[in-house]
């Protein structure tokens, strides 16, 4: 670094220590715009993305839905174009502010979004109050098997404790069970068909529904799999996966759909809004 520069070296680094250190150092060149993102083949955007198209399935005739929000990655859910966050105050809070909007607004359709190391620390006292007092909420609970925001941490679901030692995991399902809540579902986040179908019939239920949409972090865990790709013949540059989904692996040029095959990782979830089927392989998540 400039502060500690070698005793040798090239002319240029001597050169640009001695500008610093003189106070004439060329401004840095401004930083790109971009702004914070789900990563590309997180399972929170197929999980939102799935409670955001079953929201607009004609069962539920345009009821009006409320998101309660937490902290954790899935916080991005409120940025477009997924917008799938009302509010978000702090940990544990998606799941008590939805039982109070509910209160306030008993006819709308209250969705509470929690992670699953967030459940753990502070999202079960939460979900017994809502059972206990007679909410009509569906909590959807994001399990990616991690602490994903702060750096990767276990949690008492991940069968490893901190210091690394093996430990029987805690089952999301089996706490839930336990709590008296009307239904429970586990569905595979990447299962796009499932995953709307399992929140359409649990709109259509009252009390306190469970979802818990199941997805590895794509961040600690190794692809397995080819990425996606466009076919261009087919591809009619209509940009409906962009506008969608927000994936950053995800872009339009020339006209045409483009895939990044550094950032994707295969999960496929853009294949599912894409009308003309242009968009090809990947995996089964």
């Amino acid at each position: 670094p400039p502060s500690c520069p070698p005793e040798s070296g090239d002319g240029a680094f001597s050169d640009k220590s001695a500008k610093v250190k003189s106070g004439h150092a060329a401004p840095p060149p401004p930083l790109p715009l971009r702004p914070p993102v789900l990563c590309a083949g997180c399972p929170h955007r197929a999980a939102f993305f799935a409670v955001k198209e079953a929201a607009a399935h004609p069962l539920l005739n345009g009821k009006k839905t409320v998101y309660s929000g937490d902290i954790g990655c899935y916080t991005l859910g409120n940025a477009p174009p997924l917008d799938m966050l009302d509010t978000c105050l702090c940990m544990g809070a998606g799941l008590t502010m939805a039982q109070g909007l509910h209160r306030a607004e008993p006819d709308a359709l209250n969705f509470a979004f929690i992670g699953d190391s967030t459940f753990f620390h502070s999202g079960i006292p939460g979900l017994i109050n809502a059972v206990y007092n007679g909410a009509d909420i569906i909590a959807v609970i994001l399990d990616n098997r991690i602490t994903a925001m702060t750096g990767g941490q276990p949690h008492p679901g991940t069968g490893t404790t901190l210091m690394g030692n093996s430990s029987p995991p805690l089952a999301i399902g089996a706490i839930v069970r336990t709590l008296n809540v009307a239904s429970v579902r586990q569905v595979n986040a990447f299962d796009f068909e499932r995953a709307k179908e399992a929140v359409v019939e649990a709109a259509g239920e009252s009390g306190v529904r469970v979802i818990i949409f199941e997805g590895a972090c794509c961040a600690h865990t190794k692809r397995a799999g080819g990425y996606c790709a466009v076919n261009e013949h087919v591809c009619t540059g209509c940009g409906r996966c962009v506008k969608k989904l927000g994936c950053p692996a995800l872009s339009v040029t020339g006209k045409k759909a483009v895939i990044d095959g550094v950032l994707c990782t295969g999960c496929g979830l853009c294949k599912t809004v894409c009308v003309p089927g242009a968009l090809e392989g990947g995996r089964v998540c």
